[in-house]
């Protein structure tokens, strides 16, 4: 199952329900999340986790992305909603 995380209180409800074959996508607010500063990260530990460029950019936090992390285009997007049979959007 694709998980699409909008906000990281969502964040925060989604990794208690999130398996080990799933995918998590941080879009909008949920990007911070991406940063391994910020408090919500260890939360991504250990996940297949992604985030949208364009809203890193949009915040510019481009250049505090986490390595472990994979940023994805609007494309990527696609193709990883194609990989999952399901997905349910977190907000």
């Amino acid at each position: 199952m694709l998980h699409i995380v909008k906000t990281i209180e969502a964040l925060v409800e989604a990794s208690q329900v999130i398996s080990e074959s799933d995918q998590l996508l941080l879009v909008e607010q949920a990007v911070y999340a991406a940063n391994p500063l910020h408090n919500a990260f260890p939360m991504t530990k250990g996940m297949s986790a992604f985030v949208l460029e364009a809203d890193i950019a949009a915040r510019g936090i481009a250049n505090r992305i986490s390595p472990s992390v994979t940023c994805v285009d609007f494309a990527g997007f696609v193709d990883l909603t194609a990989e999952q049979p399901n997905s349910i959007t977190w907000e």
